[in-house]
């Protein structure tokens, strides 16, 4: 077989989604005409895999890019004086049944702010507390099968809030 053509079949394989989770994305308008984005995303690439949630605030100004001539006009970024992403990843352990592990990241007079875990290999794993709703305790390192993610942003004396989710949690929860 042609070696040529066996690494692009490598290299595409390694680079190609094997399944993911694009998550949910939410945008809120600024009232003085910007724009608040939140997502979460479950990503499973063959190599690499995340999950997380992640908040950008963009002003009303338009800028062009310095590299674009024509149709390239973006948003610029615009400090919040507060971001907080509260995530909560839920391991599914038996049908039904979640183990969940709560992680913050605060982000202060920033345009973005993310909290995530990532992993090379087969998926991401994170070490839950023990404890839960079935009989036995269950904790310990196990795969993440989801995320539900809060967005709390604070910008011009504004406070939105926001909720996003990706891959499998629990039903009916409200944060």
């Amino acid at each position: 077989m042609n070696k040529r053509f066996v690494c692009a079949v490598l290299a595409l394989a390694l680079c190609s989604s094997a399944s993911g989770d694009h998550g949910e994305k939410r945008e809120q308008p600024l009232s003085g005409g910007g724009l608040v984005t939140s997502t979460s995303w479950k990503s499973n690439y063959l190599v690499y895999r995340s999950i997380g949630g992640e908040t950008e605030v963009k002003g009303a100004t338009m800028e062009r890019k310095w590299w674009c001539v024509w149709l390239c006009k973006r948003r610029v970024d615009k400090k919040a004086e507060r971001i907080e992403i509260f995530n909560t990843f839920f391991s599914e352990v038996q049908p039904g049944v979640f183990a969940r592990l709560e992680r913050l990241q605060v982000c202060a007079n920033k345009a973005s702010c993310e909290q995530s875990e990532w992993a090379v290999g087969l998926g991401v794993k994170l070490t839950f507390p023990n404890g839960g709703p079935s009989p036995e305790a269950v904790g310990g390192l196990l795969p993440v099968d989801g995320v539900i993610t809060r967005h709390t942003i604070k910008v011009d004396g504004q406070t939105l809030i926001a909720t996003t989710s990706a891959g499998k949690h629990p039903p009916n929860i409200i944060y």
